[in-house]
């Protein structure tokens, strides 16, 4: 079996690991407290453009489309995120920055669109993980100020840190790993679909965690 395939057969681990941490969190759901809710539709939304993207893939043999479209959707989101469940206030900038990413990237969804892969080249992904790298560093310095801290904000926002800095690391030379035909391009694909699993791995278990836990406490065992 080649690298590429194995590589291949790889990617399918990840939907199914979306789909661990949705059905984790649809039998908690009502133990969940508000964050780890937010992070059930998060996942939701990865699973959704997940198997789109794959469709997309199928039928017109190329979805790069998808890597700004997924960007918007997780800007939004995140932003909303950390506006309902963290920042009390001091959103002024970050609701500036968001609006002005979201109106780039959807110029963008409509100009990359038709064009072929070698003259793809986004930078909505790397835009989309500054913007929710700042976010995350200021809830992390907020909480760390605090008398009183919250584990959990902090395992979060610094887990948050470091896999949109890698990201965005990653998500920079796009266009050279798209193209280029030396086989180093699958190494870096490989090394980004494993950050991607450890990402998704411990959100889906932070669901179960709090959901379980929850469960216990409200049902008093």
């Amino acid at each position: 079996m080649t690298f590429n395939r194995l590589l291949s057969i790889s990617t399918l681990l990840v939907p199914l690991l979306l789909l661990f941490g949705i059905i984790a969190g649809a039998c908690y759901y009502r133990y969940l407290d508000k964050k780890n809710k937010f992070l059930v539709v998060y996942l939701s939304v990865c699973l959704t453009i997940d198997i789109l993207s794959r469709i997309a893939g199928e039928i017109y043999n190329n979805n790069l489309i998808f890597i700004v479209i997924f960007s918007l959707l997780e800007l939004v989101f995140f932003y909303i995120y950390y506006r309902v469940c963290f920042f009390k206030k001091n959103i002024t900038l970050y609701t500036v920055a968001t609006s002005i990413a979201s109106v780039y990237m959807i110029y963008e969804m409509f100009t990359l669109k038709d064009v072929e892969p070698i003259d793809f080249q986004p930078y909505s992904k790397v835009i989309c993980s500054f913007i929710i790298i700042i976010m995350s560093i200021n809830n992390l310095f907020e909480n760390i100020n605090k008398e009183q801290q919250d584990s959990m904000i902090v395992k979060l926002s610094s887990v948050f840190v470091i896999y949109f800095s890698l990201n965005l690391i990653f998500f920079l030379p796009v266009n050279f790993l798209i193209n280029v035909t030396s086989s180093v391009k699958f190494y870096f694909w490989f090394a980004n679909l494993l950050l991607t699993f450890s990402f998704y791995t411990f959100l889906s278990k932070e669901i179960w965690k709090n959901g379980s836990t929850q469960k216990r406490l409200q049902s008093g065992f």
